[in-house]
C-alpha cells in the first residue's frame, strides 16, 4: 500500500454526485490515503470544509480544509471581505492549511479579468499576511498569472493545482517560489505538455491530487473521481520520473505534508 495525501479534494460534491463521504473516506483509507486537503470555493463550502475537518478526522485520516473564492464564481466576489475575514478568524486553526481555492479562470468567462485579477490581488497580500499558502486555481490564463505572482513574489506563496500548461510555464512559477501539483490529468494520453512538466521539474517542486470529484484518471477517466484514486496519479508519475519508485512516493509525500503545515517550497 502506498502513503498518499490528497492535497486537492472535494468530499462535498463528491457526496452531491451520490458518495457518502464516509464510504469516500474507508475507500481512501484502504488506498494508502492518511491526509485529504478539503476545498473551499465561496463562503459556504469553505464554512462547510472546515466543518467536515472537524467531524470526519480520525486516527487514520486527517482532514484539513481551504478557505476560498473560487474565479468562476463571481457571484462570491462581493463577498470577499466575509471570506477574508473567515481566514482571519481561523488562522490560528492547524486544520486550515490554505487560501483557496482562488485564481484565474478566462476559460468561463474572460469579461470578468479586471474583476479576478483584483480579487486574486487581495488573498494573495492575506497569504502574505497571515503566512498562508495559496491554492492557485489558473485556467487560459497563463501569462496574466504568472504576472500578477510576481508582484507578490517573497510575500505570497502556495500552489499551482490541477497543472494544465506546459513546461516553460511551470518552470516560471517554481522559480517563483510555487509548488506545482498534478491531478488525474497527467495520466490523460494527449497530456503531453503537463507529463513534460511531470518529467522535468525538481520533485521537490511537486505535489499530487485528485481534484475529485473532476477530471478521474486513466482507468476511470469520464467517471466520478474520489481521493483513493490518488494512487493513479502517484503511479503515473511512477513512470514519468528518474527517480525510484519509493523516492518519488516518499518526496512527494513529504512535499504535500509540509503544504499541509503551511510551509512553502524552497527553490534555490
Amino acid at each position: 500500500m502506498y502513503t498518499i495525501i490528497d492535497t486537492h479534494c472535494h468530499l462535498d460534491i463528491i457526496q452531491e454526485q451520490g458518495q457518502d463521504i464516509a464510504e469516500s473516506l474507508k475507500k481512501a483509507k484502504e488506498s494508502g490515503i492518511k491526509k485529504i486537503v478539503q476545498i473551499g470555493i465561496d463562503l459556504e463550502s469553505s464554512i462547510r470544509a472546515k466543518g467536515l475537518s472537524e467531524k470526519f478526522s480520525d486516527e487514520e485520516i486527517e482532514i484539513f480544509y481551504s478557505i476560498g473564492c473560487h474565479p468562476t464564481e463571481t457571484h462570491e466576489f462581493p463577498k470577499k471581505e466575509e471570506i477574508l475575514t473567515l481566514v482571519k478568524e481561523n488562522v490560528t486553526d492547524k486544520k486550515l492549511s490554505a487560501i483557496g481555492e482562488i485564481g484565474l479562470d478566462y476559460y468561463h468567462d474572460a469579461s470578468t479579468k479586471a474583476y479576478q485579477a483584483d480579487v486574486l490581488h487581495s488573498f494573495l497580500e492575506a497569504s502574505g499576511q497571515y503566512s498562508l499558502p495559496v491554492v492557485i486555481h489558473s485556467r487560459d490564463a497563463a501569462e496574466d498569472t504568472v504576472s500578477i505572482l510576481k508582484e507578490h513574489r517573497d510575500k505570497a506563496f502556495g500552489v499551482i493545482h490541477c497543472f494544465t500548461y506546459d513546461y516553460p510555464t511551470a518552470k516560471k512559477l517554481v522559480d517563483l517560489g510555487y509548488y506545482i501539483s498534478f491531478s488525474g490529468i497527467v495520466a490523460f494520453k494527449n497530456a503531453r505538455d503537463i507529463q513534460e512538466a511531470a518529467e522535468k521539474l525538481p520533485l521537490e517542486s511537486m505535489l499530487i491530487e485528485t481534484d475529485a470529484p473532476f477530471l478521474a484518471p486513466p482507468p476511470f477517466r469520464g467517471k466520478r473521481n474520489e481521493p483513493s484514486y490518488t494512487k493513479f496519479v502517484l503511479e503515473k508519475m511512477f513512470s514519468l520520473r528518474k527517480e525510484s519508485n519509493s523516492e518519488v512516493e516518499k518526496t512527494l509525500y513529504n512535499n504535500s505534508l509540509k503544504f499541509t503545515q503551511r510551509k512553502a517550497y524552497h527553490h534555490d
